[in-house]
């Protein structure tokens, strides 16, 4: 079966044969107007409609079997042959016609002439005529004309060279028949699935050594920042601190499907962020950075077109787009602060990611909870509180508003969301939570 003739869900698949390279369908029909002088401002919902009409999902590619677990099928895979693809013996015995055998019994048995010996590893043979029969093993195949195994117990050969039968047999007695546990055309996957290592099995069982699927998107992530510190490093001056953010970011895009490629700390000077840009390019389907926002015009000012937006989110952050090259590849930049950048990837990168996998961009596990204590805000400003939700559903905020540590994420078990029209929330207020930690590869947890 040829990967390409089987149905998908696209109308226009790259054909791998012709050595094209899997791409995101970045949509360049949208014409943005020069960014401005300065940024303009946008809701949390504007800023994320903006970025998702950016992005179509990542174009499917034919990849071997054994590295698309966790992947989203872009195909329907049916069966095209027979399971079994013979018919054998589930028992040595004799095979037989059933109609030689009609009116068999031990007082009055048939005698039927042993006409050939198949093994396992013999060819179905002759087909049987009328009044033979033949001695087969378990497993063999069975010749044409032979609808029934006798177990060898059930008879015995004379000297004359006839075996002696005195039992009736059932039609297909002892058969297992061709194409009895799977049959050509049987629908075995569907296009949208999600593969497991089990589907994988059932692709080389028919016989499939490659299929159409949905790539993981290649997202590169770092930091910009004078004094941080990569971890595993000693901090030389008092200002200096550990660089949360870039590992943060990391497994929560790895988390979320992506083939993430972290690059660590950048130095906070134009040069450098444009190189590192540059360099990585190449094997990026979308670029991550946090913190650097401010020389965005620097780094990308004659290689794209450019969007830059302060979005109320939390305390209104400064969120930059750019598309990068002729395939407008996305550029965001995320504000700076461990706590800041995770509650923008949540609310805006993301859906971007789940976009990118055909999933629904906003989906995530969600939970009403019950705030026990009051949390301040501003009216047209979405806040995503990092919070604890105990198993009765009463939710506490963990740190206060202007927090940025990771340990205060790393107690949260919610992101309590308190929407932009709001102005905060009472204590006993019923708030929506996003559920952290809901780790799915390419697609929805069940």
């Amino acid at each position: 079966m040829a990967l390409f003739g089987r149905k998908t869900t696209e109308d226009a698949v790259e054909d791998e044969r012709s050595g094209s390279t899997a791409a995101p369908l970045w949509r360049d029909e949208v014409q943005d107007a020069p960014a401005s002088a300065q940024p303009m401002r946008r809701t949390l919902d504007e800023q994320r409609t903006f970025l998702l009409d950016k992005v179509g999902a990542m174009r499917p590619f034919g990849m071997q079997i054994w590295d698309v677990p966790g992947l989203v099928l872009c195909e329907d895979i049916d069966s095209d042959l027979d399971l079994p693809l013979v018919t054998t013996a589930r028992v040595s015995g004799w095979g037989v016609r059933g109609s030689d055998l009609v009116g068999a019994t031990e007082a009055g048995p048939k005698r039927l002439f042993v006409v050939d010996t198949i093994s396992v590893s013999d060819g179905p043979g002759r087909p049987l005529v009328s009044g033979a029969a033949v001695q087969i093993e378990e497993g063999a195949i069975i010749p044409e004309g032979v609808d029934a195994v006798v177990p060898a117990s059930a008879g015995h050969q004379d000297a004359d060279g006839y075996v002696v039968i005195g039992e009736e047999a059932r039609l297909y007695q002892n058969l297992r028949r061709a194409g009895s546990e799977l049959a050509d055309g049987t629908p075995l996957l569907r296009s949208g699935e999600v593969l497991t290592p089990r589907s994988v099995a059932v692709l080389a069982e028919v016989g499939l050594d490659k299929v159409l699927v949905r790539p993981r998107p290649r997202v590169v992530v770092f930091t910009v920042g004078e004094t941080l510190v990569a971890p595993g490093q000693p901090l030389t001056k008092p200002q200096q601190r550990y660089d949360s953010a870039t590992a943060l970011i990391t497994a929560a895009a790895r988390g979320d499907g992506a083939t993430v490629y972290p690059l660590g700390i950048v130095d906070s000077q134009p040069g450098a962020v444009k190189q590192a840009i540059a360099d990585q390019q190449i094997r990026a389907d979308l670029i991550v950075v946090v913190g650097g926002g401010d020389m965005i015009r620097e780094v990308v000012d004659d290689i794209a077109d450019l969007d830059e937006a302060v979005v109320a989110i939390n305390r209104e952050a400064r969120i930059a787009y750019a598309g990068l090259g002729d395939a407008r590849t996305p550029l965001v930049i995320l504000p700076s602060g461990v706590v800041s950048s995770y509650v923008a990837y949540h609310a805006l990168v993301r859906p971007v990611i789940n976009k990118l996998n055909e999933v629904d961009p906003l989906d995530a596990r969600r939970q009403e909870g019950r705030l026990v204590e009051a949390i301040g805000g501003s009216e047209g400003v979405t806040q995503f509180v990092p919070a604890v939700r105990d198993e009765d559903g009463s939710v506490r905020p963990v740190a206060g508003a202007d927090s940025e540590l990771a340990w205060d994420l790393a107690r949260a078990n919610v992101l309590a969301v308190i929407p932009e029209d709001w102005a905060g929330a009472d204590a006993g207020a019923t708030v929506e939570c996003i559920v952290l930690d809901d780790a799915r590869v390419g697609a929805p947890a069940p």
